[in-house]
């Protein structure tokens, strides 16, 4: 396993890139998708990683619990970490497709 400590710095201007297509790092050349796998990879490993048995806050049922915290928005403040619960799984589902719904409900109304 490879770990990198670059900050990646991806251009997003013709020629070396785009808003929709970033070029690959300027300093260790690691793509755009590459980089989205990676974190992707991270995300799940925290989540995997941190899954403990008690009972769920939502349901009040005693199952494995499951780290879930809602995905930064531009409307969050910045620096501010959003809170984080530990949810069943179906809790998890249904809490992930609510942030889902109104985050895609608030972009469509603008």
């Amino acid at each position: 396993m490879n770990v990198s400590l670059c900050k990646h710095s991806h251009p997003c201007q013709p020629p070396l890139g785009s808003i929709t297509r970033p070029g690959p790092c300027v300093d260790c050349g690691t793509s755009w998708g590459a980089v989205q796998d990676e974190l992707a990879r991270q995300q799940q490993a925290l989540i995997l990683g941190t899954v403990r048995t008690g009972e769920c806050p939502d349901c009040a049922q005693v199952k494995k619990l499951f780290r879930f915290q809602a995905e930064e928005q531009p409307w969050h403040e910045f620096g501010v970490q959003l809170p984080i619960t530990f949810l069943c799984i179906d809790c998890w589902n249904t809490a992930a497709a609510s942030e889902n719904a109104f985050t895609a409900a608030l972009f469509e109304s603008v």
